[in-house]
C-alpha cells in the first residue's frame, strides 16, 4: 500500500512534465507548466496560546507565457495558478472559525490540527539563461483567495472521544495577499525561496502568518 502511495504521486509528476515539456515544444518556448513543493516557516508572532509546526508543506502549480528580452535567452513570464498553502497547529485547534476576531483554544490532547488557504495566483518573473543549462528568476506574485478550511482530529472537547472536525470558510482572511520569490535552477529543476509580505489575516483579526518559503521545483527547461 505505502509503495502504491509513493508510486502515484510519482506517475502524476512525470505525466505533468511530459506534457509540459511537448507544451512547450510546440509553442516554441512560450509557454511553460511548473510545480513546486514547499514547506512554508511562519515568520510573524507567536499567536498567544500556541505556535505552528516548523514544517508546514504545501504545493503549488502554474503556466506562464514567456515574452523574449529583445533577441537574448532571457524572458519576461506572466502566469496563472494555483497554490495550497497549510499551517498546522501544535496542541491547539481553531475552536471558533466564524467570530470577528479569530480564536484558538488550547488542547494537549488535539494531535492534529490545521488551517488550509487556496489561492488563485497571478506571477511574474524575469528569467535570465546562464550557459544554456542555468536559470536565475526574480519574480513577484499576487494571489487572491478561493478557499479556507480548517481540519481537526482528537479529544477536542476533553470526554475521551476522537473528533474530526471541519470548518469552510474562515473569517477575517485577507482576500488578497503579495509575496516575492526567487529561484535557481538547472534544466528542469530548481530552487526556489519566497516571502508573504502581508499577513493571511486581516489586522486584529486572528494570527499573524508572514510564511517564508523554501521549496523544489520542476519545470519543462
Amino acid at each position: 500500500m505505502k509503495k502504491s502511495l509513493l508510486l502515484l504521486p510519482a506517475l502524476l509528476l512525470i505525466s505533468l512534465m511530459a506534457n509540459a515539456q511537448l507544451i512547450k515544444d510546440r509553442t516554441g518556448g512560450k509557454v511553460t507548466i511548473g510545480f513546486d513543493l514547499f514547506t512554508d516557516i511562519n515568520t510573524g508572532d507567536s499567536y498567544e496560546n500556541f505556535n505552528l509546526r516548523s514544517i508546514n508543506q504545501g504545493f503549488d502549480t502554474y503556466i506562464t507565457y514567456n515574452f523574449p528580452m529583445a533577441e537574448t535567452k532571457h524572458t519576461v513570464s506572466l502566469g496563472l495558478g494555483v497554490s495550497c498553502h497549510n499551517y498546522y497547529m501544535k496542541n491547539a485547534w481553531l475552536s471558533e472559525p466564524y467570530n470577528d476576531v479569530i480564536t484558538f483554544k488550547e488542547e494537549p490532547a488535539v494531535k492534529k490540527s490545521k488551517i488550509n488557504l487556496n489561492y488563485l495566483d497571478v506571477p511574474i518573473e524575469l528569467n535570465f539563461r546562464i550557459a544554456d543549462k542555468f536559470k536565475i528568476s526574480f519574480g513577484a506574485k499576487v494571489s487572491f483567495l478561493m478557499q479556507s478550511k480548517t481540519k481537526t482530529k482528537g479529544d477536542v472537547f476533553g470526554d475521551g472521544h476522537k473528533w474530526e472536525l471541519k470548518y469552510k470558510d474562515i473569517t477575517g482572511l485577507e482576500s488578497i495577499v503579495y509575496g516575492v520569490n526567487a529561484r535557481v535552477g538547472y534544466r528542469c529543476v530548481n530552487v526556489f525561496v519566497g516571502y508573504q509580505l502581508n499577513n493571511s489575516f486581516k489586522s486584529g483579526k486572528g494570527p499573524k502568518i508572514l510564511p517564508f518559503s523554501i521549496g523544489i521545483g520542476i519545470r519543462a527547461f
